[in-house]
């Protein structure tokens, strides 16, 4: 199993990667939707995630932020 690192966590969102995959996974705690981001998009996200981090941003920035990407999320969350 691959290890995972959290890069960001709130009561509102957590954004992870997996060791050795080349992608994000981003999650809306609230709607329990989630999607596995990669390539172009997956860059965009870290980048600016990592910039934004930083700046060391309040908490709701961040997420506000994690909110343009709430299209992309698309898979529901089930719960067992």
């Amino acid at each position: 199993m691959a290890a995972l690192n959290i890069l960001y966590d709130s009561p509102h969102y957590c954004l992870a990667e997996f060791a050795g995959v080349a992608g994000v996974e981003l999650v809306d705690k609230h709607t329990r939707r989630n999607a596995f981001l990669e390539g172009r998009v997956a860059a965009h996200l870290r980048a600016n995630v990592a910039r934004l981090c930083a700046e060391d941003p309040e908490e709701d920035e961040v997420d506000e932020f994690l909110f343009t990407y709430d299209a992309l999320l698309t898979n529901p969350i089930r719960m067992q």
